[in-house]
């Protein structure tokens, strides 16, 4: 609950720090030696993660007052191909 509090708490101000992440390079294959030999990964906070999540979670249950009834994206019951 402590970060849920401060998430609240910054809300208003600067994000940034919630929303950085670190890239990584990972080789794939060994030996690797030049730049398409790697593969770039973002590691993004694990706070941001959970936030995300509970957001998520708590909107599914309005998301259909919220999107209006001509789109299907995002939609549990729809597809985008109807």
């Amino acid at each position: 609950m402590k970060v849920f509090h401060q998430f609240y708490c910054i809300a208003g101000n600067n994000l940034a720090t919630l929303n950085s992440a670190l890239v990584v390079w990972i080789p794939k294959k060994d030996g690797a030696a030049t730049v398409s030999d790697y593969r770039p990964i973002s590691l993004v906070h694990s706070i941001a993660k959970l936030i995300t999540k509970v957001l998520s979670m708590r909107l599914s249950s309005v998301i259909d007052s919220i999107i209006s009834l001509a789109q299907s994206a995002f939609l549990a019951k729809k597809s985008t191909h109807d």
